[in-house]
């Protein structure tokens, strides 16, 4: 079995670095093969741009998809990408790590997925959802937040948590993949998170305890729900009788403003 880890913060010393660390040897210690993209200790370039395409199939406009797509074609997938979807195929198993910033992912991810995720050669029209190159896989996020749990909750000042990072796992179903429910730690950074409680732990110390738990069970975690393709009709409209399963994919229009 093999497990790939990715790495999405700034500083390798953080409490995200630290769990990543944990990622990588809890993994093996139970039998997985683990590879690991660093991506800010990579310098990983997160922007699409024609400066990565030494051959193109237009030359007087760049898009996006048309060269990845020619490129995944013809073999001339940049290097740099072609190493990630090499470790991103190869993985049974493949453990996100990042803070939420600004009710989002670092750039750095979002670009990862840009790039990574290439046309033609990791989707493409029959090759998504139910029939994505990724079924059959499994994926986890583990997700640092400064704010309280409070704060994050369905009726915290700053919104649900669990909300905010549907559009971030949704590409990962998009490709394929069955996507665990993912680890929320909140209020890290603050000093409260390394005071030690009166068991001798701090909120870290419990966090990484709980997160090799996570890890060490994955076959039993629930599995974030999403439509099955039949759900759909041929207009890729929810069909009455299917379920909902968020305020995304709904038979009501979501009530914003």
């Amino acid at each position: 079995m093999k497990a790939h880890i990715v790495l999405a913060h700034p500083e390798r010393k953080s409490f995200n670095g630290r769990l990543a660390d944990i990622s990588k040897a809890t993994l093996s210690a139970n039998g997985f093969e683990v590879t690991v993209s660093d991506l800010y200790g990579m310098d990983f370039d997160p922007r699409e741009s024609e400066r990565h395409y030494n051959e193109r199939s237009d030359d007087t406009v760049f898009h996006a998809q048309t060269e990845q797509r020619f490129n995944a074609n013809n073999g001339t997938t940049p290097a740099d990408v072609n190493a990630e979807v090499d470790k991103l195929l190869k993985a049974d198993v493949l453990v996100v790590h990042f803070p939420l910033w600004w009710f989002g992912a670092p750039a750095i991810l979002k670009g990862w997925m840009d790039r990574v995720f290439v046309y033609g050669k990791v989707y493409k029209s029959q090759m998504r959802y139910d029939t994505g190159i990724c079924r059959g896989k499994k994926m986890i996020a583990c997700i640092t937040a400064g704010a309280s749990a409070d704060s994050c909750s369905f009726d915290g000042r700053e919104g649900d948590t669990r909300l905010v990072i549907w559009p971030l796992l949704f590409p990962f179903r998009y490709i394929g993949f069955d996507v665990l429910e993912p680890v929320i730690l909140h209020g890290i950074g603050g000093v409260a998170s390394i005071e030690a409680h009166e068991d001798g732990m701090s909120d870290l110390d419990r966090y990484e305890a709980n997160w090799k738990a996570a890890l060490s069970d994955l076959e039993k975690r629930t599995v974030v729900p999403f439509n099955a393709d039949s759900d759909f009709d041929e207009n890729k409209r929810l069909r009455p009788a299917s379920p909902s399963h968020s305020p995304f994919i709904s038979h009501q229009r979501a009530k914003l403003w």
